[in-house]
Order: structure tokens, then sequence, then C-alpha cells
């Protein structure tokens, strides 16, 4: 039994599997309760090879696919920009210019916040002023997509896919609490210890 955080009250949690383009099989839930609480969220229900997906990003490649599950990690490196999921990280579909203006705001928001210090306002005037000049096809810069769980990818022609070692893909965050228990011996030992 699951407890509403508002009333205490028994929650209501459905889940069910859905298959989808490009994230392959998603685990849907919902939870709700009497007194109107809901909360709904998607995770991936299958794990593949650790992956890495890098584009150079140009006037040619701003409409190429970016498919970024919960677990996936963008970067551009030239600008010391990272993407990285978190507890309540959401996956998307979008292109590559739609990763960009994910980037400005966050960017603007970062500005906005550090007004008062002149070196952090003008590091972030020229992040933007390069990110602009990408989005007008004037210059380029690198896009990196990275997932340990494999889920997800560019798609683009374009695009260079590689394997990641188990070693690099441990070093990446993924925002999940993933459990793996082995064995018989291992549930059966800790049952023993309750």
């Amino acid at each position: 039994m699951i407890n509403c955080p508002l009333c205490g009250r028994e929650l209501v949690v459905l889940t069910s599997v859905y298959e989808t383009p490009y994230f392959g099989k998603l685990l849907l839930t919902s939870i709700t309760c009497e007194c109107g609480f809901r909360h709904a969220d998607s995770f991936s229900a299958e794990m593949k090879e650790p992956v890495r997906f890098t584009l150079e990003i140009n006037s040619n490649t701003l409409y190429a696919k970016v498919v970024r599950s919960t677990s996936g990690t963008i970067r551009i490196p030239e600008l010391g920009l990272e993407m990285e999921p978190g507890p309540a990280c959401q996956g998307f579909i979008t292109n590559v210019e739609g990763v960009l203006f994910r980037f400005e705001s966050v960017v603007e928001m970062a500005k906005k916040w550090n007004s008062d210090n002149a070196e952090v306002v003008k590091r972030c005037n020229y992040i933007l002023e390069k990110l602009r000049l990408v989005r007008e096809g004037k210059e380029s810069l690198t896009l990196i997509v990275e997932d340990p769980y494999g889920n997800s990818m560019i798609i683009d022609d374009k695009a260079f896919m590689e394997k990641m070692s188990q070693e690099e893909a441990s070093n990446l965050k993924s925002g999940l609490t993933v459990l793996e228990i082995a064995g018989e011996d291992y549930i059966s030992k800790a049952l023993n210890k309750l």
C-alpha cells in the first residue's frame, strides 16, 4: 500500500507498457488519490548497450532529430555545456535547433541570476552569441549525446554512432536508481536478515 503525500489515503497506481518509436518500450505510470493528488511518469523499460552519438552542428544539421531518454546526457564541449539527467529528468524528441534553444534558455536564466557578477554575465553573453551564430549557420559546434542504457540518439546520416565501454558509461549520470539483484542466494540472504 502506498499512501498519498497530501492526505495519507491509499493511492491508486496504474501501470502499462507502451511501445514507442525511438524509445522502445516505455513503462507508463499514473498515481491518483481521491483528494485530487495526481502524478504521471514514463520510464524506459529497456536497457541497451551504452552509446555515444556525435554530430557537427552546422546549417545542414540543425534539423537532425535528437532523442533524449531520461538517462541521456547532451554536451556541446566547445562551450562547456552539459545537460545531464537527474531525478526529475524527462525524455524528449526535438531537433538540433531545439537543443540549442534549450541551452540558450538555461544560459539566459544563469545570466539573470548572476546579473551582479560581471565575469559570469560576460561568459553567458559569449555562449549566447556562439549559439546564435551556429543557429544562423555562421559557425559550427559539436553535439554529443551519450546514454549508459542506449536509449538516446541523434537521427541523421551525418551522426557518428559508437558503443561506449562499460567504464565510460559508469561515469555518466543516469537519472535513475537501478537495483540489480543477482541470483537467489542473494535474495535468500537478504530475506533471512529481516
